[in-house]
């Protein structure tokens, strides 16, 4: 059965799950953690989403994270491949080190926010790793305490809002909240959500896939050569003046919005794309990552994608 389609747009909070593939351990020494958190710290400051919580294990990691105006997919497609890469460099191996996609769970804020960020900071306890969750380095729990921590990374002026009008009052609030939950085991129903995908009641389901437009529309299906053809017309130009690697400045851009707007607006994977523009893939991932950072600050390029996004689908 295929896997239903994530539900992604700005302001979903999001619990997420990456297990290293096999069970293989995804972080060596404390260089790698260290590794891993200054690539989630440059996405963060790039693309602008809120970061709660997380918990570096041996091999997996739990993220609690608020998405910005990029896709969380896009964000976590980049920090996997990134920090694969130089693990995969650092150590010579080779092959994929997480397994398979990762897991997301859009969460009802109102409801979850505190008890998972607990939950995500006691995990090292769970699992025997330490005693305080204190005294555990590789998770932000430090953060919300006072303790130094590796950079300015999660946004703990939000959570500890919610426990006093002082921060000291807040951390000592916060750290006994956190401390309550000391005793209790695995939470099966924070993994078990609605439809694999979603924790909250049926109210929330309804709400989300309201707010995402997923009850409204769906991704364009067209087959490779369709969409370049289609594009094509929209842009007022010849296939062969897109296809194929160039570094001419015109042609580049329009390569960078034919594949993001292949990627986010139809169902096109990455090797098809790659394919129909007789680029390698990694071409068709870099493009995308340009387009989204440029989207915030270049009106004339989210008019073109815009442009291009609303004509492809009526012509022949």
């Amino acid at each position: 059965m295929a896997r239903a389609p994530r539900i992604e747009y700005p302001g979903a909070l999001y619990h997420v799950i990456t297990r290293g593939n096999q069970r293989q351990k995804t972080f060596i020494d404390d260089r790698d953690r260290g590794k891993y958190l200054d690539l989630l710290r440059a996405l963060r400051k790039a693309y602008g989403f809120r970061l709660y919580a997380y918990v570096l294990m041996a091999n997996h990691v739990h993220l609690l994270v608020e998405a910005g105006r990029i896709p969380l997919s896009r964000v976590m497609q980049r920090l996997g491949s990134s920090y694969t890469q130089y693990f995969n460099r650092r150590h010579r191996l080779g092959g994929h080190l997480f397994q398979g996609r990762y897991k997301a769970i859009l969460c009802d804020k109102d409801s979850y926010l505190l008890e998972l960020m607990r939950y995500l900071h006691l995990n090292p306890v769970r699992v025997k790793a330490v005693e305080d969750p204190g005294k555990y380095r590789w998770s932000s729990y430090r953060a919300y305490l006072g303790k130094p921590v590796e950079g300015d990374l999660v946004d703990v002026a939000a959570v500890l809002g919610h426990f006093g009008r002082s921060r000291g009052e807040a951390r000592e609030r916060y750290r006994r909240f956190v401390l309550d939950g000391i005793r209790e085991g695995h939470r099966a129903e924070y993994y078990e959500a609605a439809e694999g995908r979603i924790l909250g009641d049926t109210e929330f389901v309804e709400e989300v896939k309201e707010k995402s437009g997923e009850k409204k529309r769906s991704k364009l299906k067209l087959r490779p050569q369709a969409f370049l053809e289609r594009a094509c017309k929209v842009l007022g130009k010849r296939p062969e003046e897109v296809v194929g690697a160039a570094k001419e400045r015109g042609r580049v851009r329009l390569r960078q919005i034919l594949c993001y707007v292949g990627r986010t607006y139809t169902d096109l994977q990455v090797n098809a794309l790659a394919s129909a523009l007789k680029v390698d893939p990694t071409c068709v991932s870099r493009c995308v990552a340009v387009v989204e950072e440029r989207l915030g600050k270049d009106k004339d390029l989210r008019a073109e994608i815009r442009r291009l996004a609303e004509n492809i689908k009526y012509q022949a």
